[in-house]
């Protein structure tokens, strides 16, 4: 029972209260009984004699004692204040990224129109030797895009394996995103020891991850560009494992499949880099076939990105297809508010104590 804004933990004590009426009626009644007889020699003496502040303030004493009850009933029903509370109980999911780091990785073909020209103008030599010019690779806005990703995550495990001629694990799976997104920001197309590209042994270093892994869900994310070349086993071999293991994968192809990218060219006379557009062979991009059936024999999708805003769509994408499982446990804890109760009674007890044996001493 709430009133006042206090939950009353035993409401039926408020049933003595009706004894109120009672005493106030038994009171009454004996007032009326009571009667004393003093002589006076004259009444017109009697007359003439005036109420004192005694006989006008007699009834306080009783009044007290009502008073007293009235507070003892209260702390008897026990007041209390809660403070509501939420406890979140989830479901999280294991997810891991399977990013790939090869060397094409470093191919400017994802910028905006704005980006290039702004990026052609400034010295070739100075961001290469810098490498400045890593933000604006097809690596630089996948890590980008991929860190806004973990940020947005809640109640997940992440981990990070990178892959091109072989793959490696750089961070097996964690819920300490700001440790995983600090390891993110240190890959670059010599995180592993060798050249190629290896999807099918990228998606086993995930998996191994995901193998004993008890999550409800468990998603791996592959991102490359380029076609499998060197993979000890082959990607298709891969998804089955993946499929047994109940892992959903989504694969993501990034990189223009046609069209012309920024590059740098040695000037073999001065020794001096400048930027040149280069060509892009459509042999040299994704395997999106391949990809796709991969993703569809897991239960994911395949995605292609060919500029940071489509990269940004597909995670944001992804963090809708993969929610997490949150239940919502409201309650309330409360704190006994009965104590000022039982010191106020106790206060109304000695007043009336006090004025019936002082000021208000009756005389049988």
């Amino acid at each position: 029972m709430d009133l006042l804004g206090y939950h009353i933990q035993n409401p039926e004590a408020y049933l003595l209260l009706l004894l109120l009426p009672i005493l106030v009626v038994d009171y009454i009644y004996n007032l009326k009984k009571r009667k004393s007889t003093i002589k006076f020699p004259s009444l017109a003496l009697a007359k003439k004699a005036s109420r004192s502040y005694r006989v006008k303030f007699r009834h306080i004493v009783p009044l007290f004692r009502a008073l007293a009850l009235v507070c003892f009933i209260i702390a008897l029903s026990r007041p209390q204040q809660g403070v509501e509370m939420e406890y979140t109980n989830t479901e999280g999911i294991d997810i891991m990224l399977a990013l790939d780091v090869s060397g094409s990785m470093a191919i400017l073909d994802m910028m905006s129109y704005q980006e290039s020209k702004k990026l052609s103008v400034l010295n070739a030599e100075k961001m290469y030797k810098s490498g400045q010019f890593w933000q604006y690779s097809r690596l630089g806005y996948a890590k980008t895009v991929i860190a806004d990703f973990i940020k947005k995550r809640k109640h997940d495990r992440i981990g990070l394996s990178v892959f091109a001629g072989n793959a490696l694990t750089l961070c097996p799976l964690t819920s300490d995103y700001g440790s995983l997104i600090g390891i993110l920001s240190t890959v670059n197309d010599s995180s592993t020891s060798k050249g190629g590209t290896a999807i099918g042994d990228g998606l086993m270093a995930s998996l191994a991850r995901l193998e004993k892994s008890e999550a409800k869900s468990k998603v791996l994310i592959l991102l490359t560009d380029g076609q499998d070349n060197s993979s000890l086993v082959p990607p298709m071999q891969a998804a089955k494992i993946a499929k047994a293991l109940g892992v959903k994968v989504y694969t993501i192809g990034v990189g223009k499949s046609t069209g012309k990218a920024l590059g740098f060219q040695h000037n073999p006379w001065t020794g001096e880099l400048s930027w040149v557009e280069q060509e892009i062979r459509p042999e040299d991009g994704i395997d999106a076939v391949m990809l796709k059936e991969l993703a569809e024999m897991t239960g994911g999708m395949f995605f292609h990105a060919e500029n940071k805003t489509d990269l940004e769509n597909i995670y944001e994408e992804l963090n809708q297809l993969e929610k997490t499982e949150v239940e919502t446990i409201i309650y309330s804890r409360y704190s006994e508010k009965f104590y000022p109760w039982l010191l106020i009674g106790a206060l109304f007890i000695l007043l009336e104590i006090v004025l019936a044996n002082t000021r208000f001493v009756r005389i049988p």
